[in-house]
């Protein structure tokens, strides 16, 4: 069995548990868009800019940079030229589904909810173990039920998730700490122009 073969089972196998549960479904419908997770999980990777404890406030600002570079190169970057290059057509085009979302137009591979959703976690997760654990909870329930209500191939999300995570290591190594920091005094900065000397 060739691993497309293997990818469409296992999505038909997760999938076919839409329909089962209203209750699970309304959950579903209501969390998988792109907008709740995804904020709840950048307003996590913000928070780190004003609560500092235990970790120097220089670590977690530069972590909150690390994120927003992250999605920036992942989204924008990768995921755009991979798109340029190969047109995977979504499950609910070829297979039979149980579609519990609307139907999206851009190509399935990869996860573009998921390069963002891994990318924030990977940016808390290097700065707050604790939180990263939790984020990196949310964001896989996130890349489930973007199977589950059968918008994605399950190696989509993997896909989606290594490009996450890789683009925030690959600026973590390659953007030097002293650019990171020029940007961190500027951005402080400007926050105690506009009166919030207390946030930066």
């Amino acid at each position: 069995m060739d691993l497309i073969k293997i990818d469409q089972n296992l999505f038909l196998l997760i999938n076919s548990l839409a329909g089962k549960s209203s209750l699970f479904d309304s959950v579903a419908k209501f969390t998988v868009n792109e907008y709740f997770i995804p904020t709840t999980l950048s307003l996590a990777l913000f928070s780190l800019w004003f609560n500092w404890g235990r970790v120097d406030k220089d670590l977690k600002q530069k972590g909150v940079l690390l994120g927003v570079f992250g999605v920036v190169i992942g989204s924008m970057g990768i995921v755009s030229t991979i798109n340029a290059l190969i047109q995977r057509p979504r499950p609910f085009e070829i297979l039979e589904t149980n579609l519990l979302f609307y139907k999206p137009t851009d190509p399935s591979f990869p996860s573009n909810a998921a390069v963002v959703a891994f990318a924030l976690v990977a940016a808390i997760f290097l700065v707050d173990r604790k939180l990263g654990a939790a984020a990196l909870i949310l964001a896989a329930f996130y890349g489930f039920l973007r199977i589950f209500v059968g918008v994605h191939y399950p190696s989509d999300v993997i896909g989606g998730a290594v490009i996450g995570i890789g683009s925030v290591l690959i600026v973590n190594l390659f953007i030097f700490n002293s650019l990171l920091m020029i940007i961190i005094r500027f951005l402080r900065n400007l926050l105690k122009t506009i009166y919030l000397e207390e946030f930066s």
